[in-house]
């Protein structure tokens, strides 16, 4: 009877310590999992800053403006260092009928040779004063130039009025240089035709002529 007993309390004993055992397994926390950690982000690149705009190439100078063509003097002038004189200039032919009070000299700096420019100079010299006065170097065969007229709105008494360009002669036998001369004498105007030839030679060689003489 007493073995019973003592059985009895060996599984009573056994029974409680197995409800221990189980009651403290439930009290025991869940073992805590670390979370993962984040990815790593890459570094943003650092930014670049804006070139600055190139500079604008720099506007061409200007270029110099060519010097103006020389222009008849429509004004009395003294003659400079590259105009004759007017006393050491030929004097044009004048026509036969000549209605015009104006005489009119002329000078090479040269011979006139084929083919080769040569510069003219022309002085028109009223004898008397008028108005509108114009001087036109006429076109001849066998010559090339370029010759603008000179008009002169007020002439004076003895005042010379210059004009010079080049002429060219071609070869072969060319006619002679014709100019004519128009003004208004009041209420009329009187013209007139003068001619050059090109074998006069320069002043210079003329007055050398007649020295020898």
């Amino acid at each position: 009877m007493r073995t019973n007993k003592l059985e009895v309390t060996k599984q009573v004993t056994a029974g409680i310590a197995l409800l221990a055992l189980a009651l403290a397994g439930c009290d025991k926390p869940a073992p805590q999992v670390a979370p993962p950690d984040p990815p790593v982000q890459p570094a943003p690149a650092p930014a670049i800053p804006d070139a600055p705009p190139p500079d604008p190439a720099p506007s061409p100078a200007p270029a110099p403006d060519a010097p103006p063509p020389t222009e008849p003097s429509a004004v009395p002038k003294p003659a400079s260092s590259g105009e004759p004189r007017v006393e050491s200039m030929l004097a044009a032919i004048p026509s036969t009928k000549m209605g015009v009070a104006v005489d009119l000299r002329y000078s090479f700096e040269g011979e006139v040779l084929p083919n080769q420019p040569v510069i003219v100079h022309l002085a028109a010299v009223p004898r008397v004063g008028g108005a509108n006065m114009r001087v036109s170097v006429q076109q001849s065969a066998g010559l090339q130039m370029a010759a603008g007229p000179l008009t002169v709105q007020k002439a004076s008494a003895s005042g010379v009025y210059r004009q010079q360009f080049s002429l060219t002669r071609l070869p072969g036998t060319p006619e002679p240089l014709r100019v004519l001369v128009t003004m208004q004498m009041g209420e009329d105007t009187g013209f007139g035709y003068f001619t050059i030839p090109l074998d006069g030679g320069t002043s210079a060689q003329k007055q050398e002529s007649v020295k020898q003489r």
